[in-house]
């Protein structure tokens, strides 16, 4: 057995399905299979139900994936601490998208200055189309965008998911539990604009209720949009980890929306021929910011929208917040 092997089971498991996992890992689908195979062989059992289409895990899987996926975890930082000695210097332009910002930018940023003191950064926020622009244009060295990149000139790296959740002031009067779409669309909705990853997610959702998605207010700033729901304007789609201060103080409330509002994936994106030391580093930094945040990041169509929703969890017994300061 081996750590490739362990982690490919890993992330089988995660991303759900075989083909899933060999895209995560850079690979061919049938070296996945391979590596489950040899798994299966030391340990002298199945791991996955072969009857299954997805990847369903047998209940001596379920045994190994519980103890493995910490490990697999552990062993992952410290090849990246222990491989990332050569501190890099010059100037990263770094492109991200607003929720990226507004969540766990600063700890990216902290984890690149802690492994590259003398990198100079260059930080633009920007909707997704244009980042990617700006990347094909030579004016970014790397972005993290929202949603799925399919480019064959892009090296593209899924590398994590941030949950969302409707979320509405107190005041407005809206109903906690459960909401559906035609409940939510009684209320001004604040959103984010047509050309961004969101506003496609949110309108697949009021779809699927058999609604018409109409905004009172569209806004490409996360922080606005809080502002304006939590000042009692209407009904905004916000990360639900990161106003854990509002939420306790009672400025904003989780809707529990049914069906639950799907995740917000995202890619970290180079160009593969400008592929550098930075793309690398940037990536071993997110790695380790996001490790704990790792989610199934899928596309159907030619949307940029999850496939399997995931739920979003509001803050309750035994769940930690994030805190803010209000500003």
């Amino acid at each position: 057995m081996n750590l490739k092997q362990l982690t490919t089971f890993v992330r089988i498991v995660e991303k759900g399905s075989f083909a899933a996992a060999a895209e995560a890992l850079h690979t061919t689908q049938s070296t996945v299979s391979a590596r489950v195979k040899e798994l299966e062989h030391y340990f002298g059992v199945e791991l996955f139900d072969r009857s299954s289409h997805r990847a369903q895990l047998t209940a001596k899987g379920r045994e190994l994936f519980g103890m493995s996926r910490h490990v697999v975890g552990e062993l992952e930082q410290l090849r990246d601490r222990i491989a990332d000695k050569q501190a890099l210097t010059g100037t990263l332009r770094l492109g991200v998208v607003g929720v990226v910002a507004g969540t766990w930018l600063p700890a990216l940023v902290g984890e690149l200055r802690e492994r590259h003191p003398a990198l100079e950064l260059r930080v633009e926020v920007a909707l997704s189309r244009t980042l990617l622009q700006k990347l094909r244009g030579a004016f970014l060295d790397i972005a993290i965008v929202a949603g799925r990149v399919d480019e064959d000139d892009m090296r593209a790296e899924l590398v994590g998911e941030e949950p969302f959740a409707w979320m509405a002031s107190p005041s407005l009067g809206t109903p906690v539990s459960p909401v559906s779409p035609s409940d939510i669309a009684r209320f001004p909705i604040i959103a984010f604009p047509p050309e961004s990853y969101h506003h496609a997610v949110v309108k697949a959702w009021f779809k699927s209720g058999g609604v018409r998605f109409q905004p009172s207010i569209t806004c490409n700033s996360m922080e606005v949009i809080s502002r304006l729901v939590a000042d009692g304007m209407g009904v905004g789609l916000l990360p639900s980890e990161y106003y854990g201060n509002e939420l306790s103080l009672g400025r904003l409330q989780i809707l529990d929306a049914k069906p639950p509002m799907p995740g917000a994936g995202f890619t970290l994106v180079s160009f593969a021929e400008r592929a550098t030391a930075f793309a690398s580093a940037v990536s071993v930094a997110v790695r380790a910011v996001t490790r704990l945040r790792r989610g199934p990041v899928n596309t159907p169509g030619d949307q940029d929208v999850p496939r399997r929703p995931a739920t979003v969890p509001g803050p309750g017994p035994g769940r930690t917040v994030r805190r803010r300061s209000h500003r």
